[in-house]
């Protein structure tokens, strides 16, 4: 069959566009995982859309592209009315991802898609049996998180990376994290699961060969098995790659001897996901840290020689004005650039439930989500947030 995988053009955060366009990796694994089949990608935050004789379109769905993926699936229809539409990403209501598209993958997409393929191509009547897929016929269980060893690498094939510089070098090695953040929506579960450090290496080694000049690690926590770290590490020295992890990671999941050993691999920047500099704040987005020991972390990382930055929130469940002025006064202290983001809540999460019991929901569309306040709090209003992470961006760059 003739398959087109789609990423739409996603609204963009003015730090996002400050940080550049990552390659459409969801896509890039799915394809890696597919065999049997010409497969296509197109990636329209960078290329034109040409539609061509598909028979499958399988698009990204991110909350924020949800009426940008409604209008190109209709363009889709328009033109090839017999082609079959299939929605996956991390928009997490399946629902409203069918009002456009005929299944919907849920979850982690490589075994679901590949087993609905192989469906389509026979017979549609055992859909209802794959783990992962909701249909106009109803809803299968979820699929149990993959084991990810024994899924085929990336195609890396399939783009064109140069279109990415600098984040050509665009990785995600592990899946899962087994904490709780109120803001969370969890695209890969609590369970955690990593790749195989000889796996990892290989993957790198391919990028450094397609001219990547850094190595961007994408996990959601990169640093949560030690010894993997480790052997990872190692392989990175000989290969004499620089590599940093700019998506964040927890700050108690590293110690000095782990930073030591990264540094010396080649790791030359972590961004920590800290989102407050106040206690009670992080008590309530149960982030499970404590301001002292983010101060003993930074430290640590700046004594191994790793540039250190954080990713914080304006907007948490607690969070005013006065204790926006106390984080951006602790990001001082610590001495690092702060990357500040308007705290969204998702539907499905503990924070969306928050928002319902103390707060306001505003009339935003998806498409703003996390340009603009999407609900206010008696103490917090909505204008009051725009202009403190503003006010926070420019104090902490």
């Amino acid at each position: 069959m003739r398959i087109a995988l789609i990423q739409p053009e996603v609204p963009q955060s003015e730090d996002e566009e400050f940080l550049g366009i990552y390659p459409p990796l969801g896509l890039v694994w799915l394809a890696g995982n597919v065999k049997g089949h010409d497969i296509q990608v197109l990636d329209l935050r960078c290329d034109l859309l040409d539609i061509g004789e598909w028979d499958i379109v399988g698009i990204s769905c991110q909350t924020v592209s949800l009426k940008n993926c409604t209008e190109l699936a209709q363009k889709i229809r328009d033109e090839l009315p017999e082609a079959v539409v299939i929605t996956g990403g991390h928009h997490p209501v399946p629902q409203e991802l069918l009002d456009f598209s005929d299944y919907v993958v849920r979850g982690e997409g490589e075994l679901t898609f590949a087993e609905l393929l192989c469906h389509l191509k026979k017979s549609t009547k055992k859909i209802q049996s794959i783990p992962g897929v909701t249909s106009h016929k109803g809803t299968s269980p979820d699929r149990l998180p993959a084991d990810i060893t024994l899924l085929n690498p990336p195609n890396y094939d399939v783009i064109s990376l140069k279109k990415y510089y600098p984040n050509q070098g665009t990785m995600v090695t592990s899946r899962g994290c087994p904490y709780h953040c109120v803001f969370c929506i969890s695209p890969f579960g609590h369970t955690w699961r990593g790749r195989t450090p000889s796996q990892v290496v290989a993957e790198a080694e391919i990028l450094l060969q397609k001219g990547a000049s850094c190595l961007h690690i994408m996990d959601d926590l990169f640093t949560y098995d030690r010894e993997r770290v480790v052997k990872i590490c190692e392989g990175f020295h000989s290969l004499h790659a620089l590599w940093d992890l700019p998506n964040g990671t927890r700050v108690d999941t590293v110690d000095q001897e782990m930073l030591n050993t990264m540094a010396e691999s080649g790791c030359t920047r972590i961004l920590y996901g800290v989102e407050s500099g106040v206690e009670e704040i992080l008590q309530k987005i149960r982030k499970q840290t404590t301001p002292q020991k983010i101060e003993e972390t930074v430290e640590l990382t700046k004594e191994a020689g790793i540039e250190v930055e954080g990713l914080f929130m304006v907007g948490n469940p607690g969070d005013t004005p006065q204790t926006v002025k106390k984080t951006v006064e602790f990001i001082k202290k610590l001495d690092i650039k702060g990357h500040f983001s308007l705290a969204t809540p998702y539907p499905g999460t503990v924070f969306w439930k928050w928002v319902e019991t103390y707060g306001k929901f505003l009339n935003i569309p998806y498409k703003d989500f996390e340009r603009i306040p999407v609900f206010e709090t008696p103490d917090f209003s909505a204008e009051e947030r725009l202009s403190m992470l503003k006010w926070a961006s420019e104090e902490c760059r």
